[in-house]
């Protein structure tokens, strides 16, 4: 629960020190979840309603364009991890993806739906993550977890923290970047980490 402080395009954000040892099963000990204090924008799931969330846009603007916003020292850092996610687009099956940086699963935000699969578990500040900001004022943000009734909506929560099924992956909803650094990793006073 607490805050550090990195670099994007050379300016200091607020990331929530999450989890340490996170998803060690699949990832070994050591690594800590870092999740952005506040949403970086608002953005589509997915340009077409289809929920398959390893071939998303918000995937892909996580690892490739979100990626080049962060002080080299700290990408290099990064490294990948290896999250549990839901297929999607017709499959319900549960898999592993390694990823640099992702969304956080429903569950992980402490929250469950009939249609929606358990991907991890539940963080220790799940209630703190549940209710995202933007730009200062509470807002919807969404998850990496598709809705396992159909293939166009995935799930998100709602400007209050309740679940919602985003009606279609292509709605905006606020995109929260999440990663895992080293917990050996240093935080000057200021709680920057170089």
């Amino acid at each position: 629960g607490a805050l550090v402080k990195l670099k994007e395009s050379g300016s200091p954000v607020e990331f929530y020190v999450a989890k340490h040892d996170y998803e060690s099963e699949l990832n070994g000990a050591g690594r800590t979840l870092l999740v952005r204090k506040d949403c970086y924008d608002s953005r589509q799931w997915n340009s077409v309603n289809e929920n398959a969330y390893g071939a998303s846009s918000v995937d892909i603007w996580l690892n490739n364009g979100y990626m080049d916003l962060l002080d080299p020292k700290v990408k290099d850092e990064i490294a990948t991890t290896k999250i549990r996610y839901t297929i999607g687009n017709g499959s319900s099956a549960l898999g592993n993806l390694d990823r640099s940086a992702f969304l956080l699963s429903m569950t992980e935000l402490g929250k469950s739906h009939d249609y929606a699969n358990v991907e991890g578990s539940a963080l220790p500040i799940a209630s703190t993550l549940q209710i995202a900001y933007l730009n200062g004022s509470p807002t919807a943000q969404w998850t990496r977890s598709p809705n396992t009734n159909h293939r166009y909506g995935a799930w998100g929560l709602g400007a209050h923290g309740e679940i919602s099924d985003g009606s279609g992956c292509t709605n905006l909803f606020g995109s929260r970047p999440c990663f895992t650094l080293p917990s050996t990793i240093l935080v000057n006073e200021d709680g920057l980490i170089e």
